[in-house]
């Protein structure tokens, strides 16, 4: 990846300093350039000039730091988008702030021939009088940006809701007439790798796709590494040498580390050999430790950072480990040259990944698996079925040449007939089959099971009756997946029949909002992929959770198909909960554990709806009087950690709270609380706990009545604030 970094203006700052106007980042990889603009674009934007350089298929524009347009700037930015349309087939404007926005409603051509794909709205909160801006997509919020109907925001600076703050029929004008559409994969993939930038529920299933050479298999891993790695799966059958191409994994998290770890221990005694390739700097520290390649893994190739002090090109450079090997074994980075202006670069990774260097092991590669490797890794990968012979049972090129005219006329004839009696067919036939996909021509048991029944057989649909449902997934070319899907609906099925209507919209309110909109988006477009994406995303979050507490699967079924696309198939699942599986499932909603003056119930698995990466848990359902609620925790919050050790569930949020608050009452210390609010990312909130009272002077002595802090460290004084008695029940803070 190359980054780039202009500036195509300046202006006098105070002191006679110049401060650049307008900032320019340029970001490309391969077919794709990201052009991200901040500051102000007026008539110093030469954009002609900045169009001749962009070469590329797609273009991206970050706009989201654009602070003011003047008019002579309007002139050469519609200049500029007129230059780029013949130079790219498709550009995409992403995080267009609210100056952007004002000017695609009121000048005509402003984006060219590129759409709008996510831009900020104003909120304002009366609470704390401020404003602030929140980001929409057309993809996830076109339905709510119709209806003119944003839902209320948390501020961010004082917690209470916020609105939208301007008028919808004018600030939705050019979306509305635009309309929705979504991103290529491709693209959506480049802005999470290369820009860290979320499209939807990108991060969920790690996709893994497979090709296999002679004794070669090649894995090329797309996405997140997290907990959604199937490793047991992808290690089934592996052998020979196995090459892993990493190039488009965006982020290893811890769960997904682990689970990589024990894939390599669980596969190193079935094949010879795991190649590494494509390892980006924080895949490199994350899981090519000398401890995590162990004794049959080698890395081939990775990227570090390098900026030369030239030109200012910043860029990530490919190392080969077999040719670099000697200059790596003492934590040094390869000396190389700018391919901009050719001029020494220097390195500018961190030190932790620096120590990583001298524990790979150097590879061994001969010059055909060298040739393999660039092969596969450049392979487009196609998962429908080509043809790649003329159908005779002959290559088209082994065909004699002097019979060729001859059978060019007799296939001409038959491809003729062949049209015309398709065409027949297709105006005459009536699809077969349950699902029109045609007869069923595969199933897992001779017939259906008695719980499938035709009005719970809908494809990709949930049917529950009482604590039991059934869960079907789409048509899909894998086995794996559809049974994947199915069981996934199923227990979503069952966790919201469990949680309830009423206890969702107490709980959690903004939830039901969600898991509703999702439903109702597919209903209306079945064919739209970025609905059905988001469906898929939020059951198998919950059922992650939800699989934790609740029986296994009571039943599986599945059919598959011969269809003009290939075999699909069909796959059924059914959750059923005894009454008394039920009874012990709702118990764990009954808010019964209370420390520090939150009561608070286990993480629930619906909530996998708006936090699909949290696992653990505990949420705050009433708040009182006590060290939490000083801190400014809210109802509704999740307590993730308290002082650094995780919190399980509620039982555990009521030990840890009780003995760590107890251990910082003695004494003293800094209280710090990890949550997850109602939107954003995890956040904490921390505050310093005084110990014991000590003997103290009467210039330094808390006046009566002011139990806030003490003059000497301005922190929370317990025993002035809670009464100084921990035996006495209501006043107690860890209770």
């Amino acid at each position: 990846m190359e980054v780039q970094r202009a500036s195509r203006s300046r202006l006098s700052a105070p002191g006679g300093s110049l401060e650049p106007k307008l900032s320019i980042e340029k970001f490309a990889d391969g077919p794709i350039t990201c052009l991200k603009f901040a500051g102000t674009i007026d008539e110093a934007f030469d954009g002609k000039k900045l169009a001749a350089a962009v070469d590329s298929e797609a273009l991206v524009l970050d706009l989201g730091g654009v602070k003011k347009i003047s008019s002579f700037g309007i002139r050469e930015w519609v200049d500029f988008m007129t230059a780029v349309a013949a130079r790219t087939k498709q550009t995409v404007l992403i995080e267009c702030s609210p100056k952007v926005v004002d000017q695609l409603n009121m000048v005509a051509n402003f984006a060219g021939s590129g759409r709008v794909f996510s831009f900020y709205a104003p909120f304002r909160c009366d609470y704390c009088d401020s404003e602030h801006r929140v980001l929409l997509d057309v993809g996830k919020d076109f339905e709510s940006i119709k209806a003119m109907k944003l839902a209320e925001r948390p501020c961010p600076t004082c917690r209470e809701a916020m609105y939208f703050d301007d008028d919808g029929s004018t600030y939705f004008a050019y979306i509305l007439g635009q309309g929705s559409f979504e991103l290529a994969p491709e693209i959506v993939q480049f802005l999470a790798a290369k820009l860290d930038y979320r499209v939807g529920s990108l991060d969920g299933k790690l996709r893994v796709d497979k090709i296999i050479e002679g004794r070669i298999t090649y894995l090329r891993f797309t996405g997140d590494l997290n907990n959604t790695f199937q490793k047991d799966k992808l290690a089934e059958g592996l052998e020979g040498t196995v090459i892993v191409d990493l190039a488009n994994v965006a982020r290893v998290e811890p769960a997904g580390a682990a689970s990589w770890r024990a894939f390599v221990q669980q596969v190193t005694p079935l094949v010879d050999q795991i190649d590494l390739i494509g390892v980006g700097p924080m895949v490199l520290e994350r899981i090519c430790t000398k401890e995590d390649l162990g004794p049959k893994v080698a890395v081939l190739d990775f990227a570090l950072p390098y900026a030369c002090g030239s030109c200012g090109t910043t860029s990530l450079q490919s190392i080969e480990v077999v040719t670099h090997a000697e200059v790596l074994k003492f934590a040094t980075a390869p000396e190389l040259r700018c391919p901009a202006c050719k001029n020494p670069m220097q390195c500018t990774a961190s030190e932790p990944l620096m120590t990583i260097l001298p524990g790979l092991p150097k590879p061994t590669v001969t010059k055909d698996l060298a040739r393999q490797i660039d092969e596969l890794r450049h392979r487009k990968l196609d998962r429908r079925p080509t043809m790649g012979s003329t159908g005779l049972g002959k290559p088209a090129d082994l065909l004699p040449r002097r019979n060729l005219a001859p059978i060019l006329l007799g296939v001409a004839a038959v491809a003729l007939f062949g049209v015309a009696y398709l065409g027949f067919l297709r105006t005459h036939a009536k699809p077969s089959g349950p699902y029109k996909l045609g007869p069923v021509t595969g199933r897992s048991a001779p017939e259906r099971p008695s719980w499938l029944t035709d009005a719970s057989s809908a494809l990709d649909s949930v049917t529950c009756t009482g604590a039991s449902c059934i869960g079907v997934s789409e048509a899909l070319a894998s086995q794996e997946e559809a049974e994947d899907e199915a069981s996934d609906a199923a227990y979503e099925g069952v966790a919201y029949e469990v949680a309830g209507d009423g206890w969702l919209a107490t709980i959690a309110p903004q939830l039901v909002e969600t898991r509703a909109a999702a439903l109702a988006a597919v209903a209306r477009d079945a064919q739209s992929a970025q609905a059905r994406r988001d469906v898929e995303d939020g059951r198998r979050a919950v059922a992650h959770l939800f699989k934790r507490v609740a029986p296994p699967i009571a039943g599986r079924y599945w059919e598959s198909f011969d269809t003009a696309d290939g075999k699909r198939f069909v796959a059924f699942a059914r959750v059923e909960l005894s009454a008394a599986d039920a009874k012990r499932l709702n118990g764990r909603m009954s808010p019964t554990s209370r420390a520090l003056g939150a009561t608070v119930v286990d993480l629930q698995p619906e909530l996998g709806w708006r936090f699909p990466k949290l696992d653990h848990g505990a949420i705050v359902t009433k708040l009182q009087l006590g060290p939490l609620q000083d801190l400014g925790l809210a109802e509704h919050y999740i307590v993730l950690a308290i002082d650094g050790h995780d919190v399980a569930d509620a039982e555990s949020f009521v030990k840890v709270a009780n003995e760590e608050f107890a251990q910082l009452v003695t004494t003293g210390g800094t209280l710090r609380v990890l949550v997850q609010g109602d939107t954003g990312d995890p956040r904490e909130f921390s505050s310093n706990i005084t110990g014991p009272p000590r003997v103290q002077t009467p210039a330094t002595r808390p006046r009566p009545g002011d139990g806030q802090s003490t003059p000497q460290t301005g922190a929370i004084n317990v025993w002035d604030r809670y009464g100084g008695n921990r035996g006495s029940g209501r006043d107690d803070p860890t209770q």
